[in-house]
């Protein structure tokens, strides 16, 4: 009896139910996040469009089109303060157009805050030709922070030319550099003898 009972517990082990197959889990698809950097020519409008998403307070004055390298200028009050958004035919026009440099203060003539980038030009605040443009105040300048968070992804790199440089959000890409040669090792003279 307990051979028999040995023998039905082996052929029960090795044959029998079988474990039920579990079917695949699918994996999570990836989160693919777009990338907002724009591409030349942008148009003023893009431009006015992604400040309007940013629910900030903006009334338009005006705009002007075709002017020579200029495709298109709008005019309007950003929190209470001059708004200029130019679009050039290109970035080289654009570079062409302005004569300043990223990091220079602004001055005479300049508004307080200025960007630019790929084809595109936004000054901020007011100006003046009887001298350099106001300090701004606490206020102004969180309007202008805002103002380049929302340009920075859009044309990336952007150059800056300020009363207060603001620090760029986006960090740049790493640029892989090659790998430092050594120069050839000189011959060392040999001492000679004193006599």
């Amino acid at each position: 009896m307990v051979g028999l009972a040995l023998i039905v517990l082996i052929a029960a082990g090795c044959g029998g139910a079988t474990a039920a197959s579990s079917s695949p889990t699918a994996l999570p698809t990836p989160l693919v996040t777009p990338d907002p950097h724009l591409r030349e020519p942008v148009t003023a409008d893009q431009i006015w469009g992604a400040i309007a998403r940013g629910h900030m307070s903006l009334v338009p004055s005006n705009a002007t089109i075709s002017e020579g390298t200029i495709v298109k200028r709008i005019n309007a009050d950003l929190e209470g303060w001059t708004l200029r958004i130019t679009a050039y035919t290109n970035a080289a026009a654009m570079k062409k157009a302005k004569v300043w440099l990223a990091g220079e203060v602004p001055g005479t003539g300049d508004a307080p805050y200025n960007f630019a980038g790929l084809n595109i030009m936004v000054e901020y605040g007011p100006t003046s030709r009887a001298g350099p443009p106001p300090q701004a105040d606490p206020e102004h300048r969180a309007t202008a922070e805002k103002l380049l968070g929302i340009l920075d992804p859009l044309l990336w790199p952007i150059d800056q030319h300020s009363v207060l440089p603001i620090p760029s959000r986006t960090i740049p890409p790493v640029v892989p550099t090659a790998a430092p040669t050594k120069a050839p090792k000189s011959p060392v003279p040999a001492k000679s003898k004193a006599p």
